[in-house]
């Protein structure tokens, strides 16, 4: 352990941990360690009697600082492995957003469980997905169909997963080069258009329709953090 004198008061600054002593509070203390990386300034510490500041630092290219009463967070980037998927799409406060299964549930599932019936599942902008699926679930019920697929799927330890609404899927495609495994062919959203047809969007050039129920089209999972 290097110990470095610093004022008077047996003050003493310890490297290793950065540890402060001193047998006496000081109503200020300054202090400055210089490495060749980097500087901490250290300013204004106001009765440090014994107190341990709890940080310590890496002198490397990469250097890092951990703090019991204060953290980094990395900028979360569309493209970014996140909360057990790809992130696609970000809010304005850069924390919270949509991330997509790093698959396709189905290659081709159709959209209704072979009734024709008005699941209510009208939502079409962000945030609506989930409480869609939920409705179509609860409409049809038990089968093998898109919303269901993606109700049921656990992945990543998350069970969350939800086929996605209009606006959703839209964004989707729109970072479709950031997500992997994603093909140039259409994709359901759980946004319903009227009894028997739904939206989906074709991912090679991103037109949108309104689609008979009864195709079989791909299917990729989404939820939101």
């Amino acid at each position: 352990m290097v110990q470095m004198s610093r004022f008077a008061l047996n003050t003493f600054i310890y490297l290793t941990d950065l540890h402060f002593k001193t047998s006496k509070p000081l109503p200020i203390m300054k202090a400055i360690i210089k490495t060749s990386l980097s500087f901490f300034l250290l300013l204004a510490v106001t009765s440090c009697t014994k107190e341990r500041i709890n940080s310590t630092a890496t002198q490397s290219l990469n250097q890092t600082a951990t703090a019991a009463d204060a953290s980094i967070q990395a900028t979360l980037r569309i493209g970014d492995m996140h909360a057990g998927g790809i992130i696609f799409y970000l809010d304005s406060t850069k924390k919270h957003g949509l991330v997509a299964a790093t698959k396709d549930q189905s290659s081709g599932i159709k959209w209704y469980n072979n009734t024709y019936i008005v699941t209510g599942a009208k939502g079409t902008i962000i945030g609506t997905g989930a409480s869609n699926t939920t409705k179509i679930v609860n409409k049809q019920g038990s089968g093998k169909y898109a919303a269901k697929l993606c109700a049921d799927l656990v992945l990543n330890g998350f069970s969350d997963w939800y086929l996605p609404s209009k606006q959703e899927l839209n964004q989707l495609y729109k970072h479709r080069s950031k997500v992997p495994g994603l093909a140039a062919t259409n994709y359901w959203s759980s946004t319903e258009s009227d009894t028997n047809n739904a939206w989906d969007q074709e991912f090679g050039g991103g037109f949108k329709f309104a689609d008979d129920k009864s195709f079989t089209i791909h299917v990729r999972a989404v939820r939101s953090f």
